[in-house]
């Protein structure tokens, strides 16, 4: 018996079945502060600081809101089929609310510059609710569109108006911390969060809160100002007929806040006290919703590099999902067929690697004969390169071409919500979150390495190097474990397909299918 793979194989399995607990534990304690934040709001409702009036809640099939009766604020959107937890007792996530404990806090407000109002309530309907301040001047209703993301927001002057027109606005405040209810691990945290605009000379301009360190300001008709964070975001949509500012401004001396929003320009009085209507939407970032909503909103999904290859993958996959009703799935149709429609490149790269590994016994006979000289040594080599056929540069260059459509396809999946809770089969229930066993990470490792023994070793490689290489799958399967596993599956069925490709490419031409 040989002990040392023995003593390696217990090694791995220990570490296995650890890593195992550790992850079943951090769980455990997600569903314990999802139960602990079910029973407070059942039992007690918390109040953001500086309101003293308990929040008035609003809902339709899609949001609920909790808004302050007496300052107008949204202190609260909740999205009701996108819940924090994949079950179905979990509350939906949060885009803006509060926490005092840490002192986060991301809310909506609107109404007009410089006059600060007082409301009471006057009416409240399930999905719509309208306040009047207490001076009788501004009125404010608030309407959740039926079946859908939006708030509709209308300010109105009802009273005397001041000789100087006062400007409409609607804003989001917010401090820069970590989204609420958002999956703690470096994935998710990788993603992009932060302010964006929409502006006639550039559809999409982005920029961290904390990269906001002085006034940031667009003067336009229309366009949109959003925060954006992992899978959902929340957005200004103006109308392209206004005149207004585009602003995100830093903190104030006193204050840890940030805001953004639009301010309306050239406003008439008439349109002032008929009634100034804002459009915010709340919701997930679906590329097909976002484009009917806003020109250039689907802009907002970070597709990386690759974009414009990124776009048309996503909309391809949806519509293998309309058929197969079932992400995982569709991502496993879409690789076969992207696999299929780059097969002319493939087989080039493949037969390359087939001509080099038939070829092998009479470069290690080269290699021997002439390792004192390295000049003689290249010259033999490139002339049994050129009776062979073989392009040394073949086999690497065909597949680099390939790369920016699997980059494409990776960003693609990474920030789809549609793959969030989604099921696949068996163990996995969710594509967005890291497989719970780790067995695609280990199918990934072990189709690596059964590709490696194919992969000829290139002409005078260091043995160090070659050495390093042997682990690769292992490595690149222990980051594999914290990815999610619709981008762990799409990496699996990738190197499957590749592997079958080039075992029938090495067929073809007598190649050996294992090292001499």
């Amino acid at each position: 018996m040989n002990w040392r793979y023995f003593y390696i194989g217990s090694v791995v399995a220990l570490s296995y079945i650890l890593f195992l607990s550790w992850n079943s534990e951090k769980e455990i304690k997600q569903e314990f502060a999802e139960a602990s934040a079910i029973e407070q709001s059942q039992t007690e409702e918390s109040l953001p600081a500086g309101e003293t009036v308990g929040l008035v809640e609003i809902q339709n099939s899609k949001l609920t809101l909790k808004i302050s009766p007496t300052t107008g604020k949204v202190w609260q959107a909740r999205l009701k089929e996108h819940t924090y937890l994949n079950n179905e007792d979990s509350l939906g996530v949060r885009l803006f609310g509060f926490d005092r404990a840490n002192g986060f806090k991301f809310y909506l407000n609107s109404g007009f510059v410089a006059q600060g109002k007082t409301f009471e309530v006057v009416e409240i309907l399930p999905s719509s609710l309208r306040l009047l301040s207490v001076d009788g001047m501004v009125s404010k209703e608030f309407t959740l569109k039926s079946d859908d993301y939006e708030l509709l927001i209308e300010d109105r002057w009802v009273g005397q108006l001041p000789l100087d027109v006062p400007a409409p606005y609607v804003a989001m405040y917010r401090t820069d911390q970590r989204p609420l209810d958002a999956r703690d691990n470096i994935f998710e945290n990788s993603s992009y969060t932060g302010v964006a605009f929409n502006t006639p000379d550039e559809p999409y301009a982005n920029t961290r809160l904390r990269s906001v360190d002085e006034r940031i300001e667009y003067f336009q008709r229309g366009g949109w100002v959003a925060f954006i964070q992992k899978y959902f975001m929340a957005a200004v949509l103006t109308p392209s007929d206004r005149v207004q500012a585009l602003v995100a401004l830093p903190p104030s001396d006193e204050s840890d806040t940030y805001v953004m929003g639009a301010i309306s320009r050239e406003v008439k009085a008439s349109e002032v006290t008929s009634g100034v209507n804002h459009r915010v939407f709340l919701g997930p970032k679906v590329r097909s919703d976002l484009i009917s909503r806003a020109p250039d909103l689907e802009l907002t999904i970070d597709m990386g590099w690759f974009w414009f290859l990124s776009q048309p993958l996503m909309m391809l996959l949806s519509l293998i999902n309309n058929l197969a009703n079932n992400w995982g799935v569709s991502i496993i149709l879409l690789t076969v067929l992207i696999k299929l429609l780059l097969w002319p490149l493939s087989a080039k790269g493949f037969s390359s690697m087939a001509k080099m590994r038939t070829a092998g016994p009479k470069l290690k006979e080269i290699q021997e004969r002439y390792k004192d000289d390295r000049a003689k040594l290249g010259t033999e080599m490139m002339a049994l390169y050129k009776k062979e056929g073989i392009n040394p540069a073949g086999g690497c260059f065909p597949l680099l071409l390939q790369m920016p459509v699997f980059v494409a396809f990776f960003f693609c999946l990474r920030e789809s919500v549609e793959l969030r809770h989604e099921s696949f089969f068996f163990w996995i229930q969710d594509l967005s979150a890291p497989d719970p066993f780790f067995i695609l990470p280990v199918v990934f490792a072990a189709l690596m390495y059964l590709t490696q023994q194919l992969n000829p070793q290139p002409p005078g490689m260091d043995p160090t190097q070659a050495q390093i290489m042997k682990f690769m799958p292992v490595g690149i399967a222990v980051i594999f474990v914290i990815m999610p596993a619709g981008l762990v599956l799409y990496s699996v069925a990738n190197s499957a397909i590749s592997l079958v490709q080039q075992k029938a490419m090495y067929k073809k031409y007598g190649a050996p299918s294992a090292p001499a």
